[in-house]
């Protein structure tokens, strides 16, 4: 009986013990202490409210963006335009990166020169795109497919070359050739390097999307950044950026690492918790 109640005494403690080790009760602390000490800046008035509004402001402009504002069309074009870019440059970039790693002189000229420009910001091609496209969505479009198809061509470049070649000789020995190769043995060894390179596309087109809608006229979340940059409404930059940051950390968090996550699981992969 006295170890049957120590056992109920272990497991609740155990239990309660991981509750609070929770990732989601650690990320509410920390956001709830981020606000009480933004709270506590603006109350000390150090900046002029205009510079640094409080979360309430925020609060307030996000409410007004959503209601009267458009913020809701603003981020919708904004998504349109990265969907379009992001596919194109998935596309274009799986077809790159297999090349590369296909061919020794590609790999030494081309693949040498991508991991260059990756290290470009986004911000740089800006200019470029803008002498070339004009002020319009075709600027924006080109920012975001050079920004997400570099990765994605590197990524699909490292999982072709690691593949180990006893497995394609393998292959081969057994008839497989041409097409049939990489149906059967190339493009499935190459998935887990392949979505990771997914992941990784999508958060630099999402910077290069937003780089270039700060130059470009029209609808979308960079302009309204920029709109209220001009207008010295920090309340609406502010809002912007939490928006930004929302959406990013959704389609990253929830959207690609479960995705990430699964296909580790079905390859037999250990994934980072």
């Amino acid at each position: 009986m006295l170890n049957d109640l120590q056992n109920r005494i272990t497991v609740a403690k155990v239990g309660e013990y991981k509750f609070i080790k929770h990732r989601y009760i650690h990320r509410f602390v920390f956001f709830a202490l981020l606000l009480l000490f933004w709270e506590f800046i603006v109350r000390l008035e150090l900046y002029p409210r205009y510079l640094l509004p409080s979360p309430a402001d925020v609060v307030e402009s996000l409410y007004f963006g959503f209601k009267e504002a458009d913020y809701l069309l603003a981020i919708l074009e904004s998504l349109r335009r990265l969907v379009i870019g992001y596919v194109i440059a998935v596309i274009l970039g799986s077809l790159a990166g297999l090349a590369i790693a296909r061919y020794r002189f590609l790999d030494n000229s081309i693949g040498a020169s991508l991991t260059a420009l990756q290290s470009i910001p986004s911000v740089a091609w800006v200019p470029l795109a803008l002498l070339w496209f004009g002020i319009s969505e075709a600027a924006v479009l080109f920012i975001v497919v050079l920004e997400a198809f570099i990765p994605c061509a590197l990524g699909v470049r490292t999982g072709a070359i690691t593949i180990p070649r006893e497995l394609i000789r393998a292959a081969q020995t057994l008839g497989s050739k041409n097409i049939d190769l990489y149906v059967r043995v190339i493009f499935p060894a190459i998935i887990p390097q392949f979505v990771s390179s997914l992941r990784l596309s999508w958060a630099f087109a999402w910077r290069a999307l937003i780089a270039g809608e700060l130059f470009v006229a029209g609808l979308g979340i960079g302009q309204v950044l920029e709109l209220g940059r001009s207008l010295a409404d920090m309340s609406q930059v502010l809002s912007m950026i939490i928006i930004i940051a929302i959406l990013g950390y959704l389609s990253d968090n929830v959207f690609f690492r479960s995705i990430e996550k699964r296909v580790g699981k079905i390859w037999g992969l250990q994934t980072i918790q």
